[in-house]
């Protein structure tokens, strides 16, 4: 017999049961699957209390920007018909700009800049597989490239 991968609303109720058991990780595998479930509990201490609106506010620019793997997928740092990367490590893009996709299944999903900044070298080769919230790119903020 042949073993199929789980729908996805067998997925929800396996991490809703999770939850509820207190289990922080399973791994299902099966004949061309694998499905990886982390669930991480949050404590209530460890929830952001509410800041007063008189604090001034940190400066955004300590630390690089990252792009991270919205699913599971193969990276495509370049277009899959012409082959023309989307970027360089070292060039400068704007904010909202093409970084690269990720193919899940059938469909390409954008990555995209979240700030204006210079691609830092990446910690990915196309074609590379990733996990969910992977770092696929690091973005060094243009006012911090300078």
């Amino acid at each position: 017999m042949e073993k199929k991968a789980p729908a996805l609303s067998e997925l929800r109720s396996v991490a809703q049961k999770m939850r509820k058991s207190g289990l922080s990780q399973i791994e299902l595998r099966g004949n061309g699957f694998r499905v990886s479930i982390k669930y991480a509990p949050v404590s209530l201490a460890l929830l952001p209390c509410r800041v007063p609106d008189e604090t001034p506010a940190l400066p955004a620019l300590a630390a690089p920007d990252t792009v991270r793997a919205p699913f599971p997928g193969i990276v495509l740092l370049q277009h899959p018909l012409s082959k023309i990367p989307f970027t360089q490590p070292g060039e400068k893009v704007g904010k909202d700009a093409l970084l690269g996709l990720l193919k899940v299944g059938v469909i390409y999903l954008p990555l995209r800049s979240p700030v204006q900044g210079v691609v830092e070298p990446l910690s990915v080769k196309d074609g590379d597989c990733v996990e969910y919230g992977e770092e696929i790119f690091t973005l060094r903020r243009e006012e911090l490239a300078a």
